[in-house]
């Protein structure tokens, strides 16, 4: 990015995953919405990714704009998640979501580093290669890894028709032959975006996410890339801070109380 101030990054951080839900919503898997409203992706045959995003409800009635939502997620033509971050207004929505039925459901932190200063660990491991997918086979390995550990079912048609336009760019990480890691790397809004990073929790606590992160991060400096940006789950952000990354903000996902459904 040509402008490194706190700002810039951080609309960076969340606007580099918007693009990515944005790129989801043209494919014909998803039914979608992007405006300057409230936007969502809405995968059609798998649960990822599916997500509301981006919510302005400024000068308008807020309370009735989630009330016309949480009709939506009832009938299914809307996800039951909802991102909040600093784009996000008002910027008490996540407040005002829990008064009408939301919960919060995940936490995670929005991280970017100057990847110029991107700390010189050592990430030789044995038995441990990082290499870009490049064929459909890989890629489904990368696919099942990322349901596997996530619990979630993944749109594969979508990452194949990204893989065939180059974008984004898939890693995976090979221990004794297997698929161990994953990453995806989506470069978006003048910055590197690391999301999707796995480890198949019998390797973990082996340096496999740290690995194939710094190596996702060199290659997109070597694209002439200057800043990277996540968003960190609590576990994850111990390893990032290892890599030179600095939290900026909070993102809360919340969902619908099902307790809620029937009334």
């Amino acid at each position: 990015m040509k402008d490194t101030s706190s700002e810039s990054v951080i609309l960076a951080i969340e606007k580099n995953l918007h693009d990515f839900y944005i790129k989801s919503s043209a494919h014909p898997n998803f039914t979608s919405n992007i405006d300057d409203k409230i936007s969502w992706v809405l995968a059609k045959h798998a649960n990822w990714p599916s997500v509301i995003f981006r919510a302005n409800f400024e000068k308008l009635d807020v309370e009735f704009e989630i009330k016309n939502v949480i009709k939506l997620v009832r009938e299914g033509n809307a996800p039951n998640a909802w991102t909040i971050g600093p784009m996000t207004r008002p910027k008490d929505l996540g407040s005002i979501l829990e008064k009408n039925g939301f919960l919060e459901v995940y936490y995670q932190s929005g991280m970017a580093v100057d990847l110029k200063n991107l700390k010189n660990q050592t990430t030789d491991i044995d038995n441990f290669t990082v290499k870009i997918v490049d064929n459909e086979e890989s890629l489904k390995q990368w696919s099942r890894n990322v349901s596997l550990v996530f619990n979630l079912e993944v749109d594969f048609e979508l990452l194949n028709c990204l893989l065939l336009e180059g974008e984004p760019r898939f890693y995976i990480g090979i221990s004794d032959g297997k698929t161990v890691s994953t990453l995806m790397l989506y470069l978006s809004s003048e910055v590197a975006g690391v999301h999707t990073v796995t480890t198949l929790p019998e390797y973990r606590n082996r340096g496999f996410a740290f690995a194939i992160s710094r190596a996702a991060l060199i290659d997109a400096y070597k694209s002439g890339y200057r800043v990277g940006v996540l968003q960190a789950s609590e576990m994850g952000e111990r390893v990032y801070r290892k890599l030179g990354f600095e939290k900026y903000f909070d993102i809360i996902s919340h969902a619908l109380n099902e307790n809620i459904w029937n009334k």
